[in-house]
């Protein structure tokens, strides 16, 4: 699901631009009149990936004010994909995993300018820093357990919520079940973040977006997020992160 939001995202936003082009873009004298910004990409992280959108607003010198919005996938460092060998063509699992976790972040904050784009092929440089609230999204993991009738001689496949205490045996489950099973139970966790980076943008029109985006993030929640069993779980989440973005400016 976030694979197909991104692929939108991407191909609206790099059409966007595209369609709105006129004059002479790289002209730097361009730079000063742009107030507004809107990007949007791909992030990746080492625990998941995720989309990105971004909305700046100039307030004055190389000062901008900026709405920023993640959203991510989230897994725990301890999960391992398996498939059952009582099968001759299981599904797969993650071991012991009990949600499937997604951060929604929002962060508002400022950028700085740090330096200009005078020319093409060259790269202009940012700093930006944001906090605001993370909410963590929750879907319980079901699997397909496999029940044999009384006389062994056949048996049927059940979609139940994995249960750390009921389904100890590796060799009857089948594997995952669809992901919109128990969409329906999905919980949130309300959390804050703060997030720095800095963004490199190497577009070779002053009036485009192309660029690379370096950062840190923090989620802080109050309660211990349980994406595993048999395994510790956080409440603090800290990663570094890339994204890539693409916009506009007006």
């Amino acid at each position: 699901m976030l694979k197909t939001v991104a692929l939108f995202l991407f191909c609206f936003l790099y059409a966007a631009p595209n369609m709105a082009q006129s004059g002479d873009k790289s002209n730097p004298a361009r730079k000063q009149s742009f107030r507004q910004e809107l990007s949007g990409g791909f992030f990746w992280h080492p625990r998941g990936l995720g989309i990105n959108l971004k909305s700046a607003k100039k307030i004055e010198g190389p000062m901008w004010r900026v709405l920023d919005f993640d959203l991510v996938s989230v897994k725990h460092p301890k999960e391992r994909r398996v498939r059952s060998s009582s099968f001759s063509a299981p599904g797969s699992y993650f071991y012991g995993k009990l949600n499937y976790t997604y951060f929604l972040r929002a962060g508002y904050g400022k950028r700085w300018d740090l330096g200009f784009k005078m020319y093409k092929n060259t790269i202009e440089s940012r700093f930006q820093i944001s906090a605001g609230p993370t909410i963590a999204f929750l879907k319980p993991v079901y699997l397909e357990i496999y029940y044999p009738t009384p006389d062994n001689s056949s048996g049927s496949l059940v979609s139940e919520r994995y249960n750390p205490a009921i389904h100890t045996d590796p060799n009857v489950i089948f594997g995952n079940s669809s992901f919109m099973r128990g969409l329906g139970e999905t919980r949130a966790r309300i959390g804050l973040n703060l997030k720095a980076n800095l963004q490199f943008d190497w577009s070779d029109y002053t009036d485009q977006i192309q660029s690379i985006e370096l950062g840190t993030v923090i989620d802080a929640f109050g309660n211990t997020i349980p994406i595993v069993t048999a395994a510790r779980n956080k409440n603090v989440f800290t990663t570094l992160y890339i994204c890539l973005n693409i916009g506009n400016r007006w």
